[in-house]
């Protein structure tokens, strides 16, 4: 299931930005944050994928953040583009991917970032 994020869930489960950039990164589990905004046809195609990956994917974490309603959120991530997922690992590490994905595209991402 892919949790919708708002600045609160944000600052509680990701990172709290109110406390400046040596805040630490809240994520312990493997990680996925999308970009969107709503009238975007590629995000609109990404969604029943993004979900079902998560679906497919439990032990992978998986959230969304609407940019034009959070654009300070995008702005911590230098997000420009939609859709944008950002893989945050276990460890912190993080990648970035831009652009509408097929859903085999999303979960061979999913397995190579994961290792799983």
């Amino acid at each position: 299931m892919v949790e919708n994020l708002d600045e609160g869930l944000f600052k509680q489960k990701i990172f709290n930005y109110d406390e400046g950039e040596n805040s630490p990164l809240l994520i312990k589990e493997n990680s996925i944050i999308e970009f969107w905004v709503t009238w975007c046809p590629h995000c609109q195609a990404m969604i029943p994928r993004y979900e079902k990956a998560s679906e497919k994917f439990k032990q992978v974490k998986c959230y969304r953040v609407e940019m034009e309603q959070h654009p300070d959120i995008a702005e911590i991530f230098d997000v420009e583009s939609f859709p944008t997922f950002i893989f945050i690992n276990v460890n912190g590490e993080m990648s970035k991917s831009v652009g509408e994905m097929s859903e085999e595209d999303l979960e061979n991402m999913i397995t190579d970032t994961f290792d799983l």
